[in-house]
């Protein structure tokens, strides 16, 4: 079977990185390893992972911030933003600030395809002037039983974080860190884990300002936004 085209900037980029002869960067501390279009992306080794942690971050304007909650509320949409996935799901929820979601990714040839099955846990800091938001992502792969289809991760840790960096504007950042499972090189791993924050929030930045998450209201969370009403109380809930 003939490599998919998918899979050809991959290899691409693997033969500059060995003809690079890099060193990997001292364990703990992040690396700046690309810088375009306005999003930074950054490498960290680890110590409980074979793989690199990635770190993405990236500041756009952004007027109403309830719509980055109805955009994460939109799993039907989570293919046209997050990288590599192809499906997402709700399995079922504490409250509407902790969830379990099940996601499915599809990678490019030979690779298998895997699945995640993960909790996620909203939280809200206090400060009013940024009104930090972090999504934070655990894995919990025994929540269902294995997927013939699926290699299932074994490990898999991130965030997706976003506050107020100034009026009209706000700051993300995406960070995953993950043990893939199965039959698959870390130098491969490590360049599809490179590209994730890039691609993700390049997408999220634009997908964001669509029109059916513009002027909604979730009264568990303390954010600006059109469709915030004047008689709100400034009360930030957390789980």
């Amino acid at each position: 079977m003939q490599p998919s085209l998918r899979a050809i900037p991959y290899l691409v980029l693997l033969a500059a990185l060995l003809a690079a002869g890099r060193l990997p960067a001292q364990a703990g501390a992040w690396q700046l390893v690309s810088d375009r279009n306005g999003i930074q992306v950054y490498m960290q080794h680890g110590d409980r992972t074979p793989l690199k942690t990635f770190r993405g971050v990236t500041r756009f304007p952004l007027a109403d911030e309830y719509a980055m909650v109805a955009l994460l509320n939109d799993y039907q949409a989570y293919p046209d933003w997050l990288h590599f996935v192809d499906s997402a799901r709700e399995l079922g929820r504490s409250n509407e600030q902790v969830r379990q979601l099940h996601f499915t990714t599809l990678l490019p040839w030979p690779l298998a395809d895997r699945e995640a099955v993960l909790q996620t846990r909203v939280i809200q800091g206090g400060d009013p002037a940024s009104q930090e938001v972090v999504v934070d992502l655990s894995n919990q792969p025994d929540l269902l039983p294995p997927n013939p289809d699926y290699v299932r991760f074994p490990h898999m840790e991130g965030m997706l974080r976003f506050r107020r960096a100034a009026p009209g504007e706000v700051e993300v950042v995406y960070q995953l860190e993950m043990n893939p499972g199965g039959y698959i090189p870390a130098w491969l791993a490590n360049i599809l884990l490179r590209d994730a924050p890039y691609f993700t929030l390049e997408r999220l930045r634009r997908v964001v300002h669509r029109a059916e998450y513009q002027g909604h209201y979730y009264d568990w969370l303390e954010l600006r936004g059109p469709g915030r009403p004047e008689t709100a109380k400034n009360v930030t809930k957390n789980p």
